[in-house]
């Protein structure tokens, strides 16, 4: 990996039940950049992230990627646990990465996504939108420098896509890396680069 890129692959290839998503596909993501990942279902834009975070080891090529220390990743599995309220599921999440913030810090997070008292209730009696706000909350207190989203923007109100869209940005306009997939065209005050991995 270069000193400037914050993700360099090269000819990475991927398969799942027998077939192919990518071949000899090349990335290259710089800090302070944001990139965007769209495809139909099934092209491997998901597989992509997982690799990019650590967790897919089943590939050819060369991936040089941070330390997963400094990875943040948010998958369709939001990685909360139910008997904890969702102030115990952020407490728990940031002390898993030394971080050690304050109740009101938690708080304020939480409320970041509108949540409010529910904030306090176990997150198995939440709705799925307010699960996913939870666990969205983790990037309020994020001090990961890469950022991978897979449809994180997906299913949230105007409020809640608006707070992410500006945690987002000024993640990147800070010198942070941002990968992440959406469906819908998401607009952010930094420029973002799309790649079609249908097209890869």
């Amino acid at each position: 990996m270069g000193e400037e890129d914050m993700i360099d692959l090269r000819q990475i290839t991927l398969h799942r039940g027998g077939r192919t998503l990518l071949s000899a596909f090349d990335l290259s993501v710089d800090p302070g950049e944001a990139v965007q990942l769209v495809g139909p279902n099934g092209v491997g834009k998901s597989s992509l992230l997982r690799l990019c975070a650590g967790l897919l080891n089943e590939f050819e090529g060369k991936a040089s990627l941070p330390a997963v220390s400094d990875t943040l990743y948010f998958g369709h599995k939001y990685g909360l646990h139910g008997v904890l309220s969702g102030v115990e599921n952020l407490r728990y999440h940031c002390g898993l990465r030394d971080q050690r913030p304050t109740e009101g810090e938690l708080i304020d997070a939480l409320s970041r996504f509108q949540l409010g008292a529910s904030m306090l209730s176990r997150v198995a009696n939440l709705s799925e939108g307010q699960r996913k706000r939870v666990a969205l909350s983790k990037l309020v207190l994020a001090n990961e420098s890469l950022w991978l989203l897979d449809e994180a923007f997906s299913s949230l109100d105007t409020e809640g896509l608006s707070t992410l869209t500006a945690l987002c940005a000024a993640h990147v306009a800070n010198g942070g890396t941002l990968l992440f997939t959406s469906h819908q065209p998401i607009l952010l005050s930094v420029p973002v680069r799309v790649i079609d991995l249908g097209a890869a």
